[in-house]
């Protein structure tokens, strides 16, 4: 199933909204700053204050200079929180996959809503006329299949609509880009437009002139992580519209953590492996329960002596036990170099992407004895590009629901059995 996901932006949110509480103060160049301050910036800006050649994190004094009519308002957080709780009430009618990004701003899942609401585009043009009949702020909208894309659709479609004034005249600026349309669309776009682009990184892109985002995507990754490191492959599938995160709701953490004290204090590494075991198998089911895949696994250590110390391996996209607890023992080996007993282990699983495929108990036509012939037993395969074979997927699939029924206790472990799920 395509995913479909909706970028929510009223532009000039702040400003808008003080001009809804004091409608005198429409078609102002309005800014928001602190008052009194001497070394006060511009917080966040109108239109017409833009087109006066006012930037965000511009110091009040030059901005009174470059726009002596200008209005400033000190920051109300308490109004902008309740413009935006209204908003989300809205939009959590369309959708229970909200990810808030700041005021006003969102990122909705619409994956599987179509039955329900219609295309992505006619829920996106649906909020935007509620929104504006009811709270009186306008909206443009980017509609793509991931995150990225749509937020760069609605800041290209803003651009193009004018004023927050022109968007509440003329109704909704609303740009969808379908799936395989990304790295044409991304192609003549500014680089400034990726979000997330770190100020290093694009000072560089601008030493080497570099200026459009289809410049970046026509050069070979491996040159791109040769000047970047590691952030120049992410940065060339940016430049082509690749961006797996998923859309996750404020109660979604950024990272799963189970941590487990132990009763007496210990070096022995089979003990330290069986309390590994058991955190990841508990990481692992909040993973497939919530279908995601993590790609770099923590492991924390608290020594006796009160002494701490963590370290991180990478992940191929993992959410199956085996996977999680052969990381946790690399990175069990990476961590501990001391001959101190350990008081408690921890372990962290963060940098999230939606799973890769989902968990099938059994394919159409597979061998129900889970072996490799008539009551052999099943042996987990992880391939050399560390995706587990459809047999492992299947064994996890059926060791989750016996945990389901009969709790933890349902499945022992072979005794010194220190491979397998």
């Amino acid at each position: 199933m395509q995913r479909s996901v909706v970028f929510i932006d009223p532009p000039a949110f702040c400003t808008t909204v003080e001009c809804l509480v004091a409608p005198a103060l429409r078609s102002r160049p309005i800014v928001v700053a602190a008052p009194g301050a001497d070394r006060a910036t511009v917080l966040a800006l109108s239109a017409e204050a833009r087109a006066a050649g006012i930037t965000r994190g511009m110091p009040v004094r030059l901005a009174r200079k470059r726009c002596p009519d200008l209005v400033i308002r000190p920051p109300n957080p308490r109004l902008y929180a309740r413009a935006s709780r209204a908003l989300h009430e809205i939009l959590a009618r369309y959708t229970p996959v909200i990810e808030p990004r700041w005021y006003g701003h969102a990122y909705l899942d619409l994956t599987g809503t179509g039955r329900l609401f219609g295309s992505a585009v006619d829920v996106a043009a649906r909020i935007a006329r509620e929104v504006r009949e009811r709270l009186g702020l306008p909206l443009s909208a980017g509609v793509a299949r991931n995150k990225l894309v749509s937020e760069v659709a609605s800041e290209v479609v803003k651009a193009a609509g004018g004023s927050p004034a022109a968007l509440r005249d003329r109704g909704p600026a609303l740009l969808e880009v379908g799936a395989g349309d990304e790295p044409a669309f991304l192609a003549p776009q500014r680089v400034g437009l990726l979000p997330g682009l770190a100020p290093d990184i694009r000072e560089r892109l601008d030493e080497y002139q570099l200026e459009r985002i289809g410049e970046i995507a026509a050069l070979d990754p491996d040159d791109l992580a040769q000047v970047f490191g590691p952030p120049g492959r992410l940065l060339h599938a940016h430049a082509r519209g690749i961006d797996p995160r998923p859309v996750l709701p404020p109660a979604a953490r950024a990272e799963f953590r189970a941590v487990h004290t132990l009763a007496s204090d210990t070096n022995d590494v089979a003990v330290l492996h069986r309390v590994l075991r058991y955190l990841t198998e508990r990481l692992g089911h909040h993973l497939r329960r919530r279908g995601l895949a993590a790609r770099r696994l923590t492991v924390h250590l608290a020594w006796s002596d009160y002494a701490a110390a963590r370290r991180s391996v990478p992940l191929a996209p993992a959410a199956l036990d085996l996977e999680l607890y052969d990381a946790a023992c690399r990175a069990l080996a990476l961590a501990n170099r001391r001959t101190v007993a350990v008081r408690a282990v921890g372990v962290t699983l963060d940098r999230f992407l939606e799973a890769a495929c989902q968990l099938e108990l059994w394919d159409e036509g597979a061998d129900r004895t889970g072996g490799d012939g008539p009551g052999e037993p099943a042996l987990v395969r992880v391939g050399r590009e560390g995706r587990a074979s459809d047999r492992a997927v299947r064994l996890q699939h059926a060791m989750d629901r016996i945990r389901t029924r009969w709790g933890a206790a349902g499945i022992r472990h072979a005794h010194g059995c220190r491979r397998g799920p």
